[in-house]
């Protein structure tokens, strides 16, 4: 079976600047996959350009998306494809309610009348955005804003999702709560491919792992492997 999402001698080049160089990553339908690495390393360049965030000017290879050539679709095509990003920072609309600010995940969706159910599914995964779906986006806590950010990505009922650093600026608990919900999510059939800063709760999450190292590919494996690894335990685990 072909890999849901597969990069092929992918690169990418900000101006004359060579950010990722030559990557092969792939990962399969209902698999979590986790990508680590030092900041610089073109982790979050990655996603992006998976995700048409990037100008389409600098991409070389190709990314291909169940069984699409996607490379140089912009976000809405990608998006609209079943592949949905959840973005460094949440990036949640801070004068829309909690509510507004899920539906707008909706807005490619064609089937209008399942969407006030799946809206109930979200705020039975995530009850305190149902306790605050009438208050403002810019004034939940990071946690909350984190958890809006993935239910307005779940709302498109994508295939695949993609998280860029899901626990930055949260504290422990909260990250424990967000990774069980990334967990609940990926056993319910949603393929995931995350970026995270904390390789330790990423390796214990993640089925599979690469890591990433100046825009290059230098180890790649099961996470169980990679978390005995010395060279990864050195550089990335504390030892």
């Amino acid at each position: 079976m072909a890999p849901l999402l597969e990069l092929q001698d992918f690169h990418y080049y900000y101006g004359n600047i060579h950010t990722v160089k030559g990557i092969n990553m792939q990962v399969n339908e209902g698999e979590m996959v986790t990508i680590i690495g030092a900041n610089g390393a073109g982790k979050t360049t990655t996603l992006q350009t998976i995700s048409g965030l990037t100008n389409s000017k600098g991409v070389r290879g190709k990314i291909i998306f169940d069984g699409k050539e996607i490379q140089g679709f912009h976000g809405h095509k990608v998006a609209s494809l079943g592949l949905c990003q959840v973005l460094e920072g949440r990036h949640v609309f801070s004068k829309l309610t909690v509510e507004e600010n899920l539906l707008t995940g909706a807005y490619l969706r064609k089937d209008t009348k399942n969407i006030k159910e799946d809206l109930k599914g979200i705020y039975k995964r995530f009850p305190r955005l149902e306790e605050r779906r009438t208050q403002l986006g810019g004034t939940l806590s990071g946690g909350e804003q984190q958890m809006l950010a993935i239910g307005r990505a779940l709302i498109n009922k994508p295939k695949m999702i993609l998280l860029d650093e899901p626990s930055l600026g949260l504290a422990p608990v909260i990250v424990k709560e967000v990774f069980k919900a990334i967990r609940e999510i990926n056993s319910e059939g949603v393929t995931v491919l995350f970026v995270e800063q904390n390789s330790k709760i990423a390796l214990n999450t993640a089925h599979r792992g690469y890591v990433m190292q100046v825009g290059e590919v230098a180890m790649e494996g099961f996470c169980k492997d990679l978390l005995v690894d010395e060279e990864v335990k050195k550089a990335y685990l504390g030892g």
